[in-house]
């Protein structure tokens, strides 16, 4: 049986997502930060909340992705600094593992891309989180753009049929 195809009736269905901010100058010299901005004055690399609270032996089915900035795709390209990777990491606030096996390499923009993937939660009091490591140079279709505004979102059905578990479990192993 293939647990893709047969998503339970009585699954929910949520969409969750986050923004990002890269300011421009902040911290990097000429260039739109993401990887390291600043939450109440404090300066890093956060995760943020994506609205999603994951309960306890419940299995989660990561549908779409979708994601883009607040500038065109192509000065998005242009404007990746070089020798660095765009990446979206999604995690689990409890532990601050990744829930996929390695973030997604952000090259382009994606409109319900399929990433069929589930994940079981065993954690009390887990909220999915995600994080976007990007610097971005300023191109002249950008200059004057203080800030540039990264969006990802996602389709998550959350599974409570506790034989369909049961069924997912014994797949898995």
């Amino acid at each position: 049986m293939s647990l893709k195809s047969t998503i339970p009736k009585n699954s929910r269905l949520s969409v969750v997502g986050g923004i990002f901010k890269g300011v421009f100058n902040s911290p990097s010299a000429g260039k739109y930060d993401f990887t390291n901005y600043t939450i109440n004055g404090n300066r890093g690399n956060y995760s943020i909340p994506l609205g999603l609270n994951l309960r306890p032996n419940y299995l989660y089915f990561f549908h779409q992705l979708n994601f883009s900035l607040s500038i065109d795709e192509g000065t998005y390209l242009t404007a990746i600094d070089s020798g660095t990777v765009p990446m979206l990491t999604i995690k689990d606030s409890t532990t601050n593992k990744t829930i996929f096996n390695q973030p997604f390499r952000m090259f382009r923009y994606f409109e319900n891309a399929a990433i069929d993937t589930f994940h079981y939660n065993l954690n009390l009091n887990d909220e999915l989180t995600a994080d976007f490591q990007c610097i971005l140079n300023q191109v002249v279709e950008i200059v004057g753009v203080g800030t540039i505004y990264a969006q990802a979102s996602l389709s998550i059905y959350e599974i409570m049929d506790h034989k369909y578990i049961e069924e997912f479990k014994k797949e898995s192993k």
